[in-house]
Order: C-alpha cells, then sequence, then structure tokens
C-alpha cells in the first residue's frame, strides 16, 4: 500500500502541473476523490466529495457555470479508468471492482497452442444479415470503436459454434499500438498466442438477445456476453473494409472528449476476418468491472496491415499508447481452450459414417511462423 501511495501522489502532482486553471480544479476534485476511493475504503460518496472537495471553489470564479461543473464532475468519476501503467490503469481496476484482481476466468490470456483441445462439436459461426451495416466510429481518448446502433441494426444476430443462444453486436473495439522498429515486440493485441502478442486485435461485441433485455443486464449474467475477435498484423495492406475504417478514424479529433464519424455499409464478416476455424474459451470483459459472462472466440486467421496507418493514427488521432487490458497471469490463467482447427481436412463426417470422434489427443497444435496456427 506504501508504494501505492507514492505512485498516487506522483500522478497527483503532475496532474495537479496543468497552466489550466479549469483543468487544474478538475484534477484536483478527480484526485482527491480517487484517493478517498481506494484509500479510505471506498466509502465516501461521489456528491459529497464533489461539493465539498471541488464544487465550492468553482463558485468563486466567474463565468463558470457551476451546475454543469458538478455534473461533469459526476459523470467523470465512472470514467476514471483506462489501460495505463498508472494508478488508474488495470493493475488499479481491483479496488472498485473486485472481479479484477479476484475472478478466476479473468481474460486476456496467452493461447498455448500444445494445450488446445480439439472439440469436433464446434460448428462454424453464423452471422445472419452481416452486410450495409452502419455504424458510429468513435475516439473518446481511451479507446476507438464501432457502436452499431439496435435501432438501424435489429435484424442481425450471431449464433453456432460454442454459442447456445442467439447475439446481437452492439460494440467493435479496435486494439492497436505503434508499429513497431526492428525486432522490437508488438504490444496490440489483448491476448497472446503461445507468448506472442500482435500489432492489433479487433473485437465484436455481442449480447445475448434470447435471456437478457438489453446490453447492461446481460454484462454481469451468465452466457451474457460473446466477443469474437482476430487478430491484426504488420505487413500488406488492409482488406477493404478494415482501411475503410482505418482512413475515417484519421479524421477523428485528438482530443480527450468523444470524436464521432458515421460509418456506412460495414461488412462485419470482412471486417473481423470471420473464418469457420477458431479457439474459444469462457472468460471476462476486459475493461472494468471485468465481468465473467464472456464466450471468447477468436479466428484461425489475422489481417495484415500497412504500417502507415499505425504512425497516422498515433501521430495524429490517438492519444493513448496502448488500448489493450494487461495479460492475466499465474493459475487462474490457465483455461480449458477449445478448437474446431482441422475438422475441415480430417474429421468431416460422412452421412453414413457412424463413428464417434474423442474430444481430446486427436490433432496437436503448433504456432505456424507467421502466427497462423495449423492441425499437424
Amino acid at each position: 500500500m506504501e508504494d501505492f501511495q507514492i505512485r498516487l501522489q506522483n500522478e497527483l502532482e503532475i496532474l495537479l502541473s496543468s497552466n489550466d486553471q479549469i483543468k487544474l480544479l478538475r484534477a484536483r476534485q478527480g484526485v482527491s476523490i480517487y484517493i478517498n476511493r481506494l484509500l479510505n475504503g471506498l466509502k465516501i460518496t461521489t456528491q459529497h466529495a464533489y461539493s465539498v472537495e471541488g464544487i465550492d471553489k468553482l463558485r468563486n470564479i466567474r463565468n463558470i457555470d457551476v451546475d454543469h461543473a458538478a455534473s461533469f464532475a459526476r459523470r467523470e468519476i465512472w470514467n476514471w479508468w483506462d489501460y495505463s501503467d498508472g494508478v488508474s490503469g488495470p493493475a488499479s481496476w481491483g479496488f472498485y471492482y473486485p472481479l479484477c484482481d479476484a475472478g478466476r476466468f479473468q481474460s486476456p490470456i496467452n493461447i498455448e497452442s500444445r494445450h488446445l483441445i480439439f472439440d469436433y462439436q464446434l460448428t462454424p459461426i453464423h452471422i445472419n444479415n452481416s452486410e450495409n451495416i452502419r455504424g458510429i466510429l468513435r475516439n473518446d481518448g481511451r479507446n476507438l470503436y464501432i457502436i452499431l446502433p439496435l435501432d438501424s441494426n435489429s435484424n442481425i444476430d450471431i449464433s453456432g459454434g460454442p454459442l447456445q443462444y442467439k447475439y446481437r453486436p452492439v460494440e467493435i473495439y479496435i486494439r492497436l499500438s505503434p508499429p513497431t522498429i526492428g525486432n522490437e515486440i508488438p504490444k496490440g493485441s489483448e491476448h497472446q498466442i503461445d507468448n506472442r502478442s500482435f500489432h492489433g486485435e479487433i473485437q465484436l461485441v455481442a449480447y445475448n438477445i434470447d435471456l437478457y433485455k438489453d446490453y447492461a443486464q446481460a454484462q454481469t449474467s451468465p452466457k451474457g456476453i460473446a466477443i469474437l475477435s482476430s487478430m491484426l498484423m504488420l505487413g500488406g495492406d488492409a482488406t477493404a473494409q478494415l482501411r475503410y475504417v482505418l482512413q475515417q478514424a484519421e479524421l477523428l479529433n485528438n482530443t480527450r472528449r468523444p470524436s464521432d464519424i458515421q460509418l456506412y455499409k460495414l461488412d462485419l464478416k470482412e471486417l473481423l476476418a470471420f473464418s469457420s476455424e477458431y479457439m474459444t474459451y469462457e472468460g471476462s470483459l476486459t475493461w472494468p468491472g471485468c465481468f465473467e459472462s464472456v464466450t471468447w472466440i477468436i479466428f484461425n486467421r489475422y489481417q495484415q496491415i500497412l504500417s502507415t496507418y499505425l504512425q497516422t493514427l498515433f501521430t495524429n488521432t490517438l492519444r493513448f499508447v496502448n488500448n489493450r487490458r494487461t495479460l492475466i497471469t499465474g493459475t487462474t490463467a490457465h483455461r480449458n481452450v477449445r478448437t474446431n482447427i482441422g475438422y475441415e481436412q480430417w474429421f468431416r463426417p460422412s452421412s453414413t459414417s457412424t463413428t464417434c470422434y474423442p474430444v481430446n489427443n486427436i490433432l496437436e497444435y503448433q504456432v505456424n511462423s507467421d502466427f497462423g496456427m495449423a492441425g499437424i
């Protein structure tokens, strides 16, 4: 705790070094509440903290809308977190969201190819009405993601594979890191394969529409969320869909305030590099509160991306250094990861076959030299 207090004090001094008076007061408010919440057992209420610590000070400054400032302050307390190495990063999420530290099914994880479990019952993933989708691309200073409005995309659903219910897409997160130089290790993806990271990861988030009334309820409920993921690597040019999204992202503002732009005619299958082969495991959200309600599906196909796209985005548009949760390690990271890789080549049963294939010990797997997976 002493080390944490020192880090927190250092963070406080950095925040209070701003020359902008309004930012200074907001920083003082936010850090004060953060200290109270983390070091005093999370017992102080948001309203009390802001009225005592910050709002009275704002009342003494001319040309400040106090009610707006108070509303801003109370909203921002729920957005204190980020993906940095500082006191608001993943290492500190557990102070307010215990599952982030104590959960036994947290994500992301390192997928070890030699421990993959072949499951011939894993059928391909199906997504209905995946073309001509409308979305809103947003840069909020912490994430780059696409919002899929339910009112215009209500006929899309995902099923099949490990999913026993229908799921409706709501968001697509684009995890990225700056382009690497020489032998520098990429750190853009949340998941790793055999301890190797990728330059990025695209994650489509969908919620269970058979059991739950909305996305918020599904996040905290069993089998509530499915996240479909594909990896990004530096190489050739991106697909037309990914290129379109990244080019639009260059138009977003480089600010901490949300900046939006409309997207049209999205094709979810192309954007995510859908494949009939994938890996799957039960895990969690990779943002606070880390709810263990997620079925992860990671496609066995990565996409290529030019380094110039990443260079432009991180130079002109994106304020964050990364937008990924750090890898879960230790005993809780050991998860049963199932796969259907190799099914089409080796185990497609004929209509007359009565053979029952065992799930385990049929195929062994290793990482390809270019990070793809291959059954042998």
